[in-house]
């Protein structure tokens, strides 16, 4: 089997030669390419593609594929500049933007008949990525400009962008597509989880007018782009942790959305994941009702709240499939570091049972701080307790 027939065999439940192996590299690739600090093994690698090749995985991506989803503004006068100064001479790329060379902060602005908005991206060298320094919604008394925008933004598909990544993984993997975020997502994105959940409790009525004009327009897209051809996977770019999304805000912000999402996905026996950061465990029940075929990736404790192993029994949907089990607590082990990955990876493979439904892969990304030898124990680790049964 290639890598695209074992990842699609994962999804459906279906037997594989091995246990699909799909870390996510890009933080840990941008970070060490941006510092020059490659390994000797992978220093010409000009992509994450290059270094997941080396180590035989199995890629399942949706990063290039997240710019294939633009965002339009017809109505209102939206603009961007990127400013600040860095050494690379080539693209910086993030998770969420991609600077020009020498570029570090990225400065947006909508001006609406209520007023400027403005939002800045900001990249931080010691982190690796790119984090909001200022988010569109600072003050409530900006509601009326942010239902302005919101109403005025829609969705394209850049159809020959993502087919040329499709076209560049092969047979190795799969790439998602980007179906934008949940109404609570598209909410922290406005305003930052702080302020959005108390604009929440304090605006119910506002809040809830805003969600359900982005349910709208991200189902309108989703049902423009669910025949596409090249695409076998969608992903909605949400951080689904019960810390910024407990249960009682998935249900009235998330559920309609993903069950929706799901239903429209399924009709053409094609898959819906959602990226999760974290602490998971109280969400799973709802993950199940709504559908969603997988959560990128579910972490096991300390640094999520659930073990893998019990996550399809508290799911309650057949067609749930586990992905995860790398968090940084493995990948940065410093002492005595190929013992101990291998002894929780054979521990880990142990607690799944029956491996179909199974994806071994990064718990949300691969920490800048892991070594390099530490991804080639996991690979070996990965090939040596695959069994399926």
């Amino acid at each position: 089997m290639n890598g695209r027939d074992r990842i699609l065999a994962a999804f459906r439940g279906e037997e594989v030669d091995t246990v699909p192996f799909s870390p996510n590299l890009y933080q840990w690739f941008y970070y060490h390419q941006f510092n020059g600090t490659l390994p000797d093994d992978v220093a010409d690698a000009e992509h994450p593609f290059d270094v997941l090749r080396y180590l035989g995985a199995d890629i399942l991506t949706r990063w290039d594929t997240y710019w294939a989803t633009k965002t339009v503004y017809p109505e209102g006068d939206f603009s961007e500049e990127y400013v600040g100064q860095t050494h690379l001479d080539i693209p910086l790329v993030t998770a969420f933007n991609i600077y020009p060379p020498h570029k570090k902060e990225l400065r947006r602005q909508f001006d609406t008949p209520y007023g400027m908005l403005t939002q800045v991206w900001s990249y931080t060298p010691e982190a690796g990525a790119d984090f909001e320094s200022k988010y569109w919604w600072s003050q409530w008394e900006e509601f009326e400009a942010i239902r302005y925008m919101v109403q005025a933004r829609d969705y394209e598909f850049d159809a020959e962008n993502y087919h040329s990544w499709v076209q560049r993984i092969g047979d190795d993997g799969v790439a998602m597509a980007n179906i934008t975020e949940s109404p609570l997502k598209a909410l922290h994105w406005l305003a930052g989880p702080e302020n959005a959940t108390m604009f929440i409790l304090k605006h119910e009525a506002e809040m809830r007018e805003l969600a359900d004009i982005h349910e709208e327009k991200a189902l309108a897209y989703l049902e423009r782009i669910v025949d596409n051809a090249d695409i076998d996977l969608f992903v909605a770019i949400d951080n689904l942790d019960a810390m910024f999304y407990p249960p009682y805000f998935y249900k009235d912000y998330c559920s309609s959305f993903f069950a929706k999402a799901a239903e429209i996905i399924h009709s053409r026996n094609k898959f819906f994941v959602v990226h999760a950061c974290g602490r998971s465990k109280k969400l799973l029940s709802l993950v199940g009702e709504s559908k969603i075929d997988c959560l990128e990736g579910i972490t096991p404790p300390p640094m999520g709240d659930v073990q893998l192993g019990e996550v399809r029994g508290l799911v309650g949907y057949e067609g749930f499939t586990v992905n995860g089990g790398m968090t940084a607590a493995q990948q940065e082990i410093k002492v005595d570091a190929k013992s101990k990955i291998h002894d929780y990876t054979r521990a880990l493979f142990d607690s799944m049972g029956d491996k179909r439904h199974f994806i071994f892969a990064s718990s949300c990304n691969t920490s800048p701080l892991t070594p390099w030898e530490n991804l080639l124990h996991f690979r070996d680790a990965a090939r040596a307790y695959d069994r399926m049964q």
